[in-house]
């Protein structure tokens, strides 16, 4: 069965829809962020937001947007390796 997945952008104040904090898909069987390692894994960010521990706000976003940050957080993952020597 394929899993049919839902997409968020999470916004921080200097964060815009077009380049969000965080990226996070639920649907699974639990929520995942797609990281800098370049991968979707678990994280606890919305249970974070529902509890008042973070505050972004929570955006739905398609799945082309999502891929759209997939290409975005390997920019960002390029540029730290680039800037930090890792």
């Amino acid at each position: 069965m394929v899993r049919k997945y839902r997409y968020y952008a999470l916004i921080g104040i200097p964060d815009t829809l077009d380049d969000p904090f965080a990226v996070v898909r639920v649907g699974g069987e639990f929520a995942e962020s797609f990281k800098i390692d370049l991968q979707w894994s678990r994280t606890d960010l919305m249970d974070r937001i529902e509890t008042g521990r973070d505050d972004y706000k929570v955006v739905e976003i398609s799945e082309a947007d999502a891929t759209r940050f997939e290409a975005t957080q390997a920019r960002r993952t390029a540029e730290a390796r680039e800037r930090d020597g890792w």
